[in-house]
């Protein structure tokens, strides 16, 4: 059975092993053998000094140089240092108070070998000596409890500033799970630093008890500090532990309960599958290298889904953190899904780890976010369920109740289901850079998949018939400013739905399995509405989105263009036969459209060049649109040389226009 660790935890083990020229434990172990009647009197007094009121590093040293040369010691070159951490140790195990603890820690405050060897040596005592373990795990759980009632503060006055802000921060935000998932901004995971070596000791002498009283607290920067010091991330093996014992953070409905550390986990494990990618150098990295860095992340995301699989809230916990996970990698994009510097390689990995659960579970996924969810949940969880479908980990779910959301009325826009349609999409416009955007293609999948995709589209945007005279007259209910917003938002919801409807046709055609199918005829069907659609928006949306417009017709054209009969040369070309040259609008129509728009008609031809369309087909539209194309390039730097801002046409565009310009000339007999 192979034993998981995280990326790191080979090279933290020995950052910790030899952060120091040697090793506490053994070197106490030697310096006591080295004492056969044990240690004077004088030790015992200072150890009572220390608890009733021993704050003074150079009390303590001067104390602990005298008994190493009463011993004669000096054969151990630390054993002055050695002797003061063990005093400590054997003082909080003797007097496990809260003066105690604070009394050793101003010590340790002044000294490194305290700060670095306390946990250790403290380890050693529970060895040597019964009663230490439960002393220790007294103290640990009254410390804690001391700190989450902000009852103990640091020694540190900028680290208890820090503790007030955030908690303020915390009590006053809406969203704190959004919170935890960011990994808690801005905050530092060291604030209790001070704590570290009590609560690795209760960490490693029982694992329960630290559970039982760290789960307990609704502080998530205590309980990410105390996390850590106990060794979640940097053991996997204490890690599995806390996931597989944790409370529920979860009901059935999805809604979180308000206990911090399991989201902490899921933070903190996805923290660590990221280190696996850092690991290697983004230059000079070999196949091999990135072939090994693939599986490490792959077999560690199944050893994590694993665990987290055996939970009592596995489903409602898989919901929520996939979510989040999906939000993640649309930020990044699909494409990334490979780059093993990216981490949308682990994002893309944890989600399709969950899906094998599902489909293993053989479940059908709740539709709807749970009650406490942020509007941004609902669309990325309707992507989450469309990419685990996609993957075939569960059935394709129901378009209807997404369409839905889109059926408002003119009243409707300034009321609730107005605002919450505005407030779903938000992020989905936010990340739809292109077009149609992977966020987008996601939304698209369950109306395509449907009975009737593309009906469904044009029942979509009918239903937004309102947007649109929103964005055309404005929303009678707002004046000024207000207006200008109400229209910009009303035209990009507009603009998504158009995206929708084009990632429909792009799914749709992928699976046209012929020529003259009905899939084939509904995808026509679909690319005139698109068609129609995009030329109403730009006669009423011609300054807030124009530049977006202008795009979703560079995308149709070229589409219409690539797709048709006549223009794939069969099999060769990899493309899809779709249309028939006589299916409107044909790719001449695009053209003779924009005839009279230069830097458009330009951009046009150079987006169908990309896409390695075939040049002879592309002049033989040109001629059937009347369009001299030397003659527009010309135009074209004329106007650049006027205004490069508002006429911009660089040299890349120039260099593969002029190549087809010059084919166009011979043809037309013009040089």
């Amino acid at each position: 059975m192979t034993i998981q660790q995280w990326p790191n935890e080979q090279a933290a083990n020995r950052q910790l092993l030899y952060n120091y020229s040697i090793n506490p434990k053994d070197e106490l172990r030697r310096l006591l053998e080295a004492c056969p009647s044990g240690l004077p009197a004088s030790f015992i007094e200072s150890v009572e000094w220390i608890a009733q009121q021993g704050d003074e590093i150079s009390e303590l040293e001067r104390r602990m140089s005298d008994i190493s040369k009463e011993l004669e010691l000096a054969e151990f070159p630390e054993s002055v240092s050695l002797l003061m951490v063990l005093a400590c140790a054997e003082t909080l195990a003797k007097a496990p108070s809260l003066q105690t603890w604070q009394n050793v820690r101003n010590l340790t405050y002044h000294s490194w070998q305290l700060e670095l060897w306390l946990f250790d040596i403290m380890m050693v005592c529970v060895e040597e000596k019964s009663g230490t373990k439960d002393s220790y795990i007294k103290l640990a759980k009254e410390i804690f409890e001391r700190l989450d009632s902000f009852q103990l503060t640091s020694l540190s006055d900028s680290h208890n500033k820090e503790r007030e802000q955030f908690r303020d921060a915390w009590n006053e935000s809406s969203d704190k799970l959004e919170e935890i998932w960011w990994g808690l901004r801005w905050s530092s995971s060291m604030n209790y630093e001070e704590e570290f070596p009590l609560f690795k000791v209760l960490a490693t002498l029982d694992v329960d008890e630290f559970l039982a009283t760290v789960s307990q607290s609704r502080n998530p920067y205590l309980v990410n500090s105390v996390i850590l010091a106990g060794g979640a991330f940097s053991k996997f093996s204490f890690w599995e532990k806390l996931a597989a014992l944790a409370p529920t953070a979860f009901t059935v409905e999805g809604t979180w309960n308000a206990s911090v550390m399991m989201p902490l986990l899921l933070v903190g494990a996805r923290n660590q599958l990221l280190q696996a990618g850092h690991q290697i150098s983004h230059f000079d990295t070999s196949d091999a290298d990135v072939k090994n860095v693939m599986q490490e992340i792959a077999d560690l995301t199944e050893a994590v889904i694993v665990i987290l699989n055996k939970r009592q809230d596995a489903l409602p916990l898989f919901a929520r953190w996939s979510t989040w996970l999906m939000r993640q990698l649309l930020m990044k994009g699909i494409k990334d899904a490979n780059n093993v510097h990216s981490s949308a390689v682990v994002d893309a990995a944890l989600i399709n780890a969950i899906g094998r659960k599902l489909k293993v579970r053989d479940v059908n996924p709740e539709p709807n976010p749970p009650s406490d969810a942020p509007a941004w949940e609902a669309w990325c969880y309707q992507a989450v369920l469309a990419l685990q479908a996609h993957s075939g980990f569960i059935p394709t779910p129901d378009c209807k109740s997404f369409l839905n959301e889109w059926v408002l009325n003119l009243d409707d826009w300034a009321g609730k289901r107005g605002k919450q349609l505005r407030e779903r999409a938000n992020l989905i416009v936010t990340m739809t850079k292109d077009i149609p955007g992977d966020a987008v293609r996601f939304l698209a999948y369950p109306v395509a998949m449907s009975d009737s995709p593309v009906n469904f589209w044009i029942a979509l945007w009918n239903d937004t018939h309102p947007l649109r005279e929103i964005v055309e007259f404005g929303d009678a209910d707002t004046l000024g400013d207000g207006d200008y917003k109400a229209r910009g938002e009303a035209g990009q919801l507009l603009l998504l739905v158009f995206c929708i409807g084009l990632a429909i046709l792009d799914q749709r055609v992928t699976h046209c399995a012929s020529s003259h199918s009905h899939n084939e005829k509904d995808s026509v069907k679909l690319h005139a509405a698109l068609a129609l659609a995009v030329r109403e928006m730009r006669e009423i949306d011609d300054t807030l989105n124009r530049e977006q417009w202008l795009q979703a017709v560079r995308n149709l054209a070229v589409r219409r263009l690539i797709w048709e009969h006549s223009a794939t040369m069969g099999e060769k070309s990899g493309q899809p036969s779709v249309f028939s040259p006589a299916d409107k609008p044909t790719f001449s129509d695009y053209l003779s459209a924009a005839k009279n728009d230069v830097m458009e008609l330009l951009a046009v031809l150079q987006m169908t060049l990309l896409n390695e369309s075939d040049q002879v087909i592309v002049l033989d539209k040109l001629h059937a649109a009347s369009i001299n194309l030397p003659k527009t390039i010309a135009i074209a730097k004329q106007l650049n040389a006027i205004s490069p801002r508002k006429y911009p046409f660089d040299e890349v565009q120039f260099k593969l226009l002029s190549e087809l310009a010059t084919k166009h000339s011979v043809v037309k007999g013009d040089i």
